[in-house]
């Protein structure tokens, strides 16, 4: 999957939220009880989203956490590669894309230290 700027934004955002509650306990507490104030004072100004925040701590091993996000609607998908291909009628050889977790993880671990 080929990311927007916008999206790598994000993305680079939430790893850094992500990495400081791993390596900060008192911010991972903060973060948990009052997210919003948490954050602004994390990045030293108000947050432009507009929109409630909900932090749960899902970092007990015994667990596999899953979370459902938001239900797009049609209109707000954007095609990706192996649709745009099916669609025009070309042929893909990928029938499935794979996602490196353990890596994206030890690199989350050594982001920003």
């Amino acid at each position: 999957m080929i990311l927007t700027e916008e999206q790598k934004k994000g993305q680079d955002v939430f790893f850094r939220i992500i990495t400081e509650a791993w390596v900060n306990d008192d911010f991972k507490k903060s973060l948990i009880t009052n997210p919003e104030e948490t954050l602004e004072k994390f990045f030293g100004r108000k947050l432009p989203i507009g929109k409630k925040i909900k932090v749960t701590d899902q970092s007990d091993p015994e667990y596999l956490y899953i979370n459902i996000p938001i239900k797009m609607q049609q209109k707000d998908q954007e095609l990706d590669e192996k649709k745009l291909d099916k669609l025009s009628g070309g042929t893909s050889n990928r029938t499935s894309s794979t996602i490196d977790y353990e890596g994206l993880y030890d690199s989350l671990g050594n982001m920003y230290k």
